[in-house]
């Protein structure tokens, strides 16, 4: 259920078109999910945006297409400020913007992430975080569980230690990740564990599928692409599967 009082739809928008009245009133996100679509149905309403926070993560993942160093002067000063994200945000909400995804980089490299979130919330978008998990500790848990948001997905590179901090690059990040993620099921924040299968660890897909749904009780997905970096270096592409290995992958589960 969506409780209102969470959303501030005078600025999303969506509160007349739901057929609501009163702030405390409840609804299924299915059933607000269907009016919204309904009401733009045919029109060219931008209802889903994605905000890339910053190009800077701790890891230096071999398949990855933008992740510079956590102190690299020149990616910090290209992100956008705390005040100009919430003039953008402002924006957004005016225009009936509902579902907001940020990402990354590492959307917890910026130490004023919260800063960012937090106005995110108050302007009633429904807002999905992607991460590595690696920043993740108690404090930050615990600020997620007083703001929740609509979605978590936490990407993993492996099932072994090994796998894991081969394709990474960086040691230690294999326990940190695991440690962010019990630390986000213990809030019971709604969590989606992910990976993306390359050269280095295709081999324990299944294996990080059976940790995420049997072990953890939550959902599992992967996607294969792999795409060149942002300063239009190859190098991703010597760790990407080919067509046939990605559909060799899938035909291992019926």
């Amino acid at each position: 259920m969506i409780t209102l009082e969470w959303i501030d739809f005078g600025s999303c928008l969506w509160l007349g078109i739901c057929g609501l009245k009163a702030p405390m009133q409840q609804l299924t996100y299915g059933t607000f999910t269907e009016a919204v679509n309904q009401h733009t149905a045919g029109a060219r309403a931008a209802l889903d945006v994605t905000i890339e926070l910053t190009r800077r993560c701790p890891l230096t993942c071999l398949h990855c297409y933008n992740n510079l160093p956590m102190g690299d002067i020149g990616a910090k000063n290209h992100e956008l400020t705390l005040d100009e994200h919430k003039k953008l945000l402002d924006e957004l909400a005016a225009t009936g913007v509902v579902w907001l995804l940020y990402t990354g980089g590492e959307i917890f490299a910026r130490k004023d992430f919260f800063d960012i979130y937090i106005y995110a919330k108050q302007k009633g978008f429904l807002i999905t975080l992607f991460t590595n998990g690696i920043l993740i500790d108690e404090e930050v848990a615990d600020k997620l569980a007083l703001w929740r948001p609509l979605g978590i997905e936490i990407t993993l590179y492996g099932h072994t230690e090994e796998t894991y901090e081969k394709l990474t690059g960086v040691p230690g990040s294999f326990a940190r990740c695991r440690n962010g993620v019990k630390l986000l099921m213990e809030r019971n924040l709604p969590l989606v564990l992910k990976t993306v299968p390359t050269k280095i660890n295709w081999h324990e897909v299944y294996d990080m599928k059976r940790f995420a749904e049997e072990e953890m009780g939550v959902k599992f997905k992967y996607d294969p692409l792999v795409n060149p970096r942002i300063d239009c270096s190859q190098s991703p592409l010597e760790i990407r599967l080919s067509p046939e290995e990605v559909v060799a992958l899938e035909l291992q589960d019926p």
